[in-house]
């Protein structure tokens, strides 16, 4: 029976918002009888919610994505990106040919980085800005771990590098002619020594069994790590499938006419999503963003910080009585500050996760999507279309963008399902969330957006949050019934 009047309650909202909007002060809002027998009343109570900048020191990374570089920017600090990787070696693996003499001639490690979308490079900050990257050997096993505040120092030792090289993401060197044509693809190239290319291949004759399997690879070359040492401005974007070590070598065979020739050749090793690779995120600088701001929070990615909201729900328990009323509506939306007008300022992320504090880890090992009950992804609530008309959405189904430009608003809709479960099982403690910024990758059927996935965002993206004293205020909208006798 309480599931039916809640659903009768819920029928009777829009007349009671109609007719409770004109005032602000109303605590109950209007009255209806629906069915005889019981009387309606529904019921709008005000709410401040507290909001501060928290720090995330590390997220959950279960990606082959990597970031290479640093980049400085003066609201958000310092943030510094590289990675571990391992390479995949075949079962079996022998060099195509015998290398003339027996001898390599080369060995260099590729970082190959692409275009995206637009046409521009897969990175952020100053193209043309020279940056310097180093090569440690990894001399102890990798562990598989997937947050992104490991220690490079667990597996390398820093005084012995394989090598380095300068470069600028946008490579100047580059005639247009080449930049320009179908086989170029970006990259940085860093020259190994000679020897560890010769053991390679000494290895395959001395004790071939090294190449028999992935594990006895691994104990003979446990891999590299992969850091910016010089240079600041910017942040190249890749993926360890882009990440190649290439031994170069001669040998000798007949040539078309049958004459003895000499030729070149060369083997690869990719570090493929089969082998471990961890990505690390280090954040510089950031401990002001933790300082209470009178106007603002912030959040920041990667890792970084992040927002918490304090929803006062042991004040809502005992003013609402709530074991005797239905919460029917708790509409939560954020605003946002404008962007600073600079070049290479942060960017707001494509989407905010609302959800519990003490859920974050769980939601993200378990790569679970939002169930709108206990966590709820934004949404574009208002956007102006090609033609200058606005245009209104209700729910993440709707739309697949996470906020709107044109009112600067993140949008989570109705989320009194999780004021209510929390509620129910902790009246006496107030609900803590997160605001944390993700990607959501979603699809669509007949015009509506289905969440097929959600991670943290992994690109440098920046969020100032108004905390004005009005949009820090939230609306409980409540009904009971008062049985008639």
């Amino acid at each position: 029976m309480k599931g039916i009047k809640k659903h009768i309650a819920l029928c009777c909202l829009l007349t009671a918002l109609i007719s409770g909007a004109c005032d602000d002060n109303l605590t109950k809002v209007g009255t209806t009888v629906l069915p005889p027998d019981d009387l309606i009343t529904v019921y709008t109570d005000t709410f401040r919610i507290k909001a501060s900048t928290v720090k995330l020191d590390s997220v959950f990374a279960k990606t082959t994505t990597c970031m290479l570089g640093e980049m400085y920017d003066p609201d958000y600090g310092t943030l510094k990106a590289d990675f571990l990787c391992q390479f995949y070696c075949k079962e079996g693996f022998r060099f195509a040919e015998t290398p003339y003499n027996g001898k390599i001639d080369s060995i260099d490690l590729y970082i190959f980085y692409m275009y995206n979308t637009y046409g521009g490079l897969m990175a952020y900050g100053d193209t043309i800005a020279p940056m310097q990257v180093t090569v440690f050997p990894v001399n102890r096993p990798l562990t598989r771990n997937f947050y992104t505040n490991d220690d490079p120092e667990k597996y390398c030792t820093m005084n012995n590098p394989l090598g380095s090289c300068t470069y600028t993401a946008y490579d100047m060197a580059i005639p247009d002619s080449v930049r320009n044509s179908d086989y170029y693809i970006p990259n940085i190239r860093v020259k190994l020594p000679l020897e560890l290319g010769q053991r390679f291949y000494d290895e395959t004759v001395n004790n071939p069994s090294t190449f028999d399997s992935q594990s006895s690879f691994n104990g003979f070359f446990p891999g590299v790590y992969i850091t910016n040492t010089f240079g600041s401005g910017n942040l190249i974007l890749t993926s360890g499938e882009n990440i190649a070590i290439r031994i170069s070598y001669s040998y000798t065979g007949k040539g078309s006419e049958g004459q003895d020739s000499l030729f070149y050749g060369a083997q690869w090793f990719y570090s493929a999503k089969d082998v471990y690779q961890i990505t690390r995120f280090k954040n510089s600088q950031i401990d002001r963003l933790l300082e209470e701001n009178p106007t603002h929070t912030y959040i920041k990615s990667p890792a970084g910080v992040c927002t918490k909201l304090v929803i006062p729900t042991t004040e809502i328990s005992n003013k609402l009585d709530v074991q005797d009323r239905f919460i029917n509506s708790l509409a939560l939306n954020l605003k946002y500050l404008p962007v600073d007008e600079r070049d290479f300022a942060y960017m707001p992320p494509s989407h905010l996760l609302l959800l519990p504090e003490d859920s974050v880890r769980v939601f993200f090992e378990n790569a679970s999507i939002e169930d709108n009950a206990t966590s709820y992804v934004s949404f574009l609530n208002m956007g102006v279309n090609a033609y200058g008309t606005t245009y209104q959405c209700t729910s993440s189904y709707e739309t697949p963008d996470g906020y709107s430009s044109y009112t600067r608003t993140y949008a989570f809709g109705n989320i009194s399902r999780l004021l209510e479960t929390h509620v129910k099982n902790s009246p006496d403690k107030d609900l803590s969330l997160l605001v944390i910024p993700i990607v959501r990758e979603a699809t669509s059927s007949n015009s509506y957006y289905y969440t097929t996935g959600i991670t943290h965002t992994l690109t440098p993206s920046g969020l100032k949050i108004r905390t004005d004293e009005e949009l820090m205020k939230i609306v409980v909208l409540s009904s009971k019934f008062e049985g008639k006798k």
